[in-house]
């Protein structure tokens, strides 16, 4: 079996990929690769989780309105 072209797919396919190949480490890092590449990263402590539920909740609120 040849494995994908990891550099040449998008996050959602990555994401899809390592989903059934969880043990895929090479996907994995590609995976990485493409979220730390990202412009404005916001990570969280989990002293803020609290925030990051809010955000998750606003985010699927503005989804199922549209």
């Amino acid at each position: 079996m040849t494995k994908p072209d990891f550099k040449t797919m998008s996050k959602s396919e990555l994401k899809r990929y390592l989903l059934e190949h969880r043990n895929d480490t090479e996907a994995f890092h590609a995976l990485m690769d493409k979220i730390n590449a990202e412009p404005h990263q916001k990570f969280y402590t989990v002293d803020e989780a609290d925030v990051l539920q809010e955000l998750i909740e606003a985010k699927r609120h503005t989804e199922k309105n549209s």
